[in-house]
This record gives C-alpha cells, sequence and structure tokens, in this order.
C-alpha cells in the first residue's frame, strides 16, 4: 500500500523554489506504483500532476488540488546494440546529468552535450530539453511508460514522439506518463561541437572524446549559469525565438550583428539572450525579488522569496520590453502550474 501524503508544500520540490500545497502527494518507484496511483485519481476524480527534478517547472502559489506524483522509477542498463553502438535504458526518475556522467565514464558517447542540466530523464525528454547544440530526442531510439486514462502500456519509437524545439507528444499529451527511456549512444566519440562557445573552449584539442566535451559544456555552464542548489531558478525562463527572414531584415538594419541560425520553412532562430542583453538592455535587471541573471539574461532568477505572481508579472514585462523594442512576441519555455 503506497503511502500518500496531504498537505505537502511543492516549492520544495521544484528549482524555482515556488509553489503552494499538494492536496495530496505520491513518490512513486515502479510500474505497479504508478498503476495504484491511477487507481487513486480515478476513484476520486482528481486531477494528477507528475513530477520529476522540477526544474522547469514554475507552480502556482495556490499549489494542486489534487495528486502530485514524484516520478522516482530508477534503472539503468547498457546492452550492446551492434560494434558501433550501445543501447542504455534509463528509467524516467533517474538524474539525467548523473546518467550523463556514467556513459561517458564508459566512453560512450551521445549526450554528452546536455551535461548539467538539472532534473530527470523523464522530464528531459517531456521537455525535449538541449544545450550546445544537441537536443535529447537526437539520442532517444524510444520512450515507453503508461496511460493514465486507460491504465495500457506504451512504446513509442522516436518519430511517434514528435520531437520540436524545447517540446514533444509528452509535454502536450500529459496523460502519457514515461517510464523508461532508451538511447543510442556511440562507442567511437562521435562529437558534436558546432555550438561557438563549445567549439571555442575546444579549439586547441587535437583529439576530442565525449570526456572532452562533457568537461567543457560544464566550464561553461558554471561560468555563465547559476547554481540551482543556491539560487531559485528554472534554466531558460523563455525559447529562443524562431523568426521570419523579414523580421530579421528589419532586426538587422538597425542592429546588423545579431546572430542568427537556420531553420526549417525559411526561418531563423535569434538567441534571445542577445536581445535581452544588446537591444533591450536588460542583462542583470531586478525588480524586488525577481531579477534575470547577470551573466546570463535568458535565466530568470528567485532573488529569494518570490511568489508564482511577482515571477509571472516580471516575465510578463520582460515579454512586454522585447515586443517594444523588436516587434517579436518571445514566449516562455517553463511549464506553468495555474
Amino acid at each position: 500500500m503506497l503511502k500518500i501524503l496531504d498537505n505537502v508544500l511543492l516549492k520544495d520540490f521544484t528549482t524555482m523554489r515556488v509553489g503552494g500545497l499538494a492536496k495530496h502527494f505520491l513518490v512513486i518507484k515502479s510500474l505497479a506504483d504508478l498503476r495504484e496511483a491511477f487507481s487513486f485519481v480515478k476513484t476520486r476524480k482528481l486531477p494528477l500532476l507528475v513530477l520529476g527534478g522540477g526544474s522547469n517547472t514554475l507552480i502556482s502559489d495556490h499549489g494542486f488540488l489534487g495528486l502530485v506524483i514524484k516520478n522516482e522509477i530508477k534503472g539503468i542498463k547498457f546492452v550492446d546494440k551492434n560494434q558501433a553502438e550501445v543501447i542504455l535504458e534509463v528509467g524516467a526518475g533517474e538524474n539525467l546529468d548523473e546518467v550523463i556522467a556514467l556513459s561517458v565514464i564508459r566512453k560512450l558517447s551521445g549526450l554528452e552535450n546536455l551535461s548539467g542540466i538539472p532534473g530527470t530523464v523523464g522530464g528531459a525528454v517531456v521537455q525535449n530539453a538541449g544545450a550546445y547544440g544537441a537536443e535529447i530526442g537526437n539520442s532517444i531510439v524510444s520512450v515507453s511508460g503508461l496511460n493514465s486514462t486507460n491504465g495500457k502500456e506504451f512504446t513509442f519509437k522516436t518519430g511517434d514522439c514528435q520531437f520540436t524545439y524545447r517540446s514533444s507528444f509528452f509535454k502536450n499529451n500529459k496523460k502519457y506518463i514515461i517510464t523508461t527511456v532508451s538511447f543510442v549512444l556511440n562507442k567511437k566519440a562521435v562529437t558534436n561541437v558546432a555550438y561557438v562557445g563549445l567549439k571555442e573552449v575546444l579549439a586547441n584539442e587535437k583529439e576530442l572524446t565525449a570526456e572532452k566535451v562533457r568537461n567543457a559544456v560544464l566550464k561553461i555552464r558554471g561560468e555563465k549559469l547559476p547554481d540551482w542548489h543556491k539560487v531559485g531558478t528554472a534554466g531558460s525562463y523563455f525559447k529562443n525565438p524562431v523568426i521570419s527572414q523579414a523580421v530579421l531584415a528589419k532586426i538587422k538594419s538597425e542592429f546588423p550583428l545579431v546572430p542568427n541560425f537556420p531553420e526549417p520553412n525559411n526561418k531563423v532562430k535569434i538567441p534571445l539572450a542577445w536581445i535581452l542583453d544588446n537591444i533591450c538592455h536588460l542583462k542583470g535587471y531586478k525588480e524586488g525579488k525577481v531579477g534575470l541573471y547577470e551573466k546570463q539574461p535568458l535565466i530568470l532568477v528567485n532573488l529569494g522569496g518570490a511568489t508564482f505572481t511577482e515571477i509571472i508579472n516580471f516575465a510578463n514585462k520582460i515579454k512586454k520590453i522585447v515586443k517594444e523594442k523588436t516587434d517579436i512576441e518571445i514566449v516562455e519555455e517553463v511549464e506553468k502550474i495555474i
């Protein structure tokens, strides 16, 4: 019988350190636990919220009037696929960075660009977490789990997961709860250092390895991102905007040095951090208990005791300033639970 707790403070389970009380709270460690949780919410007709590491989540001060599940389903298994590749099967509740560290120790490449991203494997899949030129969806073979509506098991191949920029099928279909993820990793060093900052750090390396790329990524993150153990943050609060060539031309007419990168359908992605810093001059901008991090303005930080409403109001002000300066409507990457 599972131990379901009542009135648990959710801010203790998110890296932004914001969130009210969960009416019911449960830690699950197996498929059987998950099925029992489904039975609990179905019998009582309660809403369901699944948390991993809480690293990309902003929860209302009103909390959640249902059952919050903290997914701690574990398990790590390496299986040879062929002479060149290994399949890595991972429980959704495993810590993402610890899994990456273990794969690098085994001299396997494919996930090292995602080093240092907080949260669980399952949460990273939902968000299609990415950094330094890579996305987690690039290395996924399959995703398995349970449908919370009918209790049926599912296994999706990569194409079924509908991975796009910071999104996936699972982000848009919350009834599908991830329990296991399978990755394909390379036995030889197949590294990705296309990201400009990463390329600069590794410029003098004659032979690249997964370990060297991981160390470089951790070095860059340590220099420009806040330590989420010490500062309330959900990582990149906003998505980098993808815009048309016409909008880019308009911005370049006034700011010719704006960086831009090609995207499908003749569109381009531009770094929002560059806009916030060079066009809006908002790096380090603060209001009360909320601010943009002084080394990376894409990161919104809780300076201590900020409420959900204060963070939302601050973010909306940033969105308004960007719109006025560039005519670009930026959107949140963080998931809001209201």
